[in-house]
């Protein structure tokens, strides 16, 4: 690869987690009572960076983007629970999404990847919170989760989640075409 080439993919990069941060910081609680739980477009960039250089990349802007946050805000009342929770969901859309697309670039293989992002992003955070959860209550909160405050938590985070990978799949519906034809025009990456 040439250096220019190379040089700009690491300034898109950056760029895109410059831009995904301040995304982050654009959050907004979806669900009363739940205040902990919330929303924001900082995935969008992660998802165009993936789309841009390969799923790698994606995986990058979504660390770069939570260490910053983590960096800016400090550990807090989440130790960096909620960074990690959001790079684990964020990653698990955009890589699926991105293999699935690039490999079946019809209209078909958008809704096949938004499909399949949105099925990746829920039960990995099913999961993650399962394993996450409790231990991170006991030893930073000093709260041992029952059974029903875990599912309780693991429920609201998903509905966040399922909500989350919607919001990115539209987004997706409308960015990747033009970002194709962008990046086929451009030959720049």
């Amino acid at each position: 690869m040439k250096k220019s080439k190379k040089f700009t993919r690491f300034v898109v990069v950056a760029m895109l987690c410059a831009v995904s941060f301040v995304l982050y910081l654009l959050e907004f609680p979806l669900f009363p009572g739940a205040g902990h739980l919330k929303l924001d477009l900082s995935d969008v960039p992660a998802l165009v960076g993936a789309m841009l250089f390969g799923p790698v990349w994606g995986v990058v802007i979504e660390l770069v983007k939570n260490l910053i946050e983590l960096a800016v805000k400090g550990m807090g009342t989440q130790m960096g629970f909620g960074n990690l929770m959001n790079f684990i969901v964020g990653t698990a859309y955009i890589v699926p999404f991105c293999l699935i697309y690039k490999k079946h670039r019809k209209k078909s293989g958008t809704v096949i990847a938004a499909f399949v992002g949105v099925a990746s992003i829920v039960l990995v955070g099913i999961g993650a919170n399962y394993l996450i959860d409790p231990p991170f209550f006991k030893y930073f909160l000093g709260v041992t989760l029952e059974s029903k405050a875990l599912w309780g938590a693991i429920w609201s985070a998903t509905a966040l989640n399922a909500i989350k990978g919607a919001m990115l799949s539209v987004l997706g519906f409308v960015l990747v075409p033009t970002l194709i034809k962008r990046i086929d025009a451009q030959k720049f990456v």
